[in-house]
């Protein structure tokens, strides 16, 4: 064999080139009175839209963004979580108050951070807290009326309370889930349900919390009016039971509308 191959030198690894995208994680607040839902649809307003078309003047180029979850037509959020990836060399702790100024007074980008470049805010959470509000009191007031769904007539708290401890556990929710949901399961795990009541000067605030593994197209809002539907008596005792138990029977009450709901909290895996 010719001396050259036998001693040919081997070539030099081509340095791979570290990426120049960056990974952001956001907390985002927002009033969902004026918007379609989070996601982005072909008309309308919706809170993607805007925060992508705000980041996207900040950053300087096209930003798609992605959510933790998809809140519908009317519904809040103190607690979403985004995703976004960028070229941009701004810090990440400098995004929440550079962009105030493109966004409108209705979204709130409170916190950023850098994120590993795998991480999803879908895929990576391990649960979401909503919690439903209802104001109790003679008339509605003007100061949270974009925020609470207003029921002055007789409710039976503790038998609310009752209904609301069958929701604990892992359950088929196929009853308590709104026509038009694409997810694959309708099982889901609830780690926690339960009632807060506020006092106000002129009536009470009555909270409910509920903290699950995922939650299905409008499912709060129909837990929330079949639990007042008993309340009020129109449903009878042992309902949310009997919805868990034949999951697709039907039968569920009335759904509470959008402005009650606001999403608190999504948790990561550490």
């Amino acid at each position: 064999m010719p001396a050259y191959l036998r001693f040919r030198p081997s070539m030099p690894m081509e340095e791979k080139k570290a990426s120049p995208h960056r990974r952001i994680k956001a907390t985002v607040q927002y009033d969902g009175t004026d918007f379609l839902g989070f996601q982005r649809q072909p008309r309308g307003c919706t809170v993607q839209g805007v925060l992508e078309e705000a980041l996207g003047k900040l950053l300087g180029h096209p930003v798609t963004v992605k959510g933790a979850g998809r809140t519908d037509t009317g519904v809040h959020a103190r607690g979403q979580v985004i995703s976004l990836v960028t070229e941009s060399s701004i810090p990440a702790q400098n995004i929440p108050v550079a962009a105030r100024s493109l966004l409108p007074p209705d979204v709130i980008i409170s916190s950023a951070e850098d994120v590993d470049e795998a991480f999803d805010p879908q895929k990576d959470a391990v649960s979401k807290t909503y919690c439903y509000r209802i104001w109790r009191g003679d008339v509605p007031d003007i100061l949270t009326a974009r925020y609470t769904y207003w029921w002055p007539g007789k409710l039976d708290f503790e038998l609310m309370e009752q209904e609301t401890a069958h929701l604990v556990g892992r359950h088929d929710f196929a009853s308590l889930r709104a026509t038009g949901s694409s997810a694959k399961t309708t099982v889901r795990n609830v780690m926690e349900a339960r009632w807060v009541i506020k006092p106000g000067p002129r009536g009470e605030t009555w909270e409910f919390w509920i903290t699950a593994d995922g939650f299905l197209y409008k499912m709060v809002r129909l837990i929330v009016g079949t639990l007042i539907d008993v309340g009020r008596g129109r449903l009878p005792a042992g309902t949310i039971k009997r919805l868990l138990e034949e999951p697709g029977s039907g039968g569920a009450g009335h759904c509470a509308p959008g402005r009650g709901l606001c999403l608190e909290k999504v948790t990561f895996r550490t």
